[in-house]
């Protein structure tokens, strides 16, 4: 019985850490999309949904915009888990930002928004 409970725990533990190791694979991805300023890197990592709202033209606006207020990407820490939302807080060259993620399954960004810190 205890081997049984052991490996439900290291199970679990082992899919929150695959879990965390891929929202921080994509997010240094985000990052170094933003800071070279590939926009059509950026929105490959959108599911097929995002990209229907969240077009092309709006991810270059969207770079462009926030480049030229906040600066190039820096450091990001893990701040919490909100309804299934990860926030992060991220440090810009000017101005610190809490950037809000949603993975799919497969790794798709679901969900992205950037809130003042």
């Amino acid at each position: 019985m205890k081997k049984i409970t052991y490996l439900l725990l290291l199970c679990i533990c082992f899919s929150f850490t695959q879990t965390e190791d891929s929202y921080q694979m994509v997010i240094t991805k985000i990052s170094d999309s933003y800071n070279a300023k590939d926009a059509d890197k950026l929105f490959e990592l959108f599911s097929p949904e995002l990209q229907s709202s969240f077009t092309l033209d709006k991810v270059k606006s969207f770079i462009t915009n926030n480049q030229s207020k906040k600066g190039a990407m820096g450091e990001s820490s893990f701040l919490m888990d909100d309804e299934g939302n990860k926030r992060y807080l991220v440090e810009f060259e000017n101005s610190s930002t809490i950037l809000i993620l949603r993975l799919s399954s497969d790794n798709k960004i679901t969900q992205l928004s950037l809130e003042e810190y």
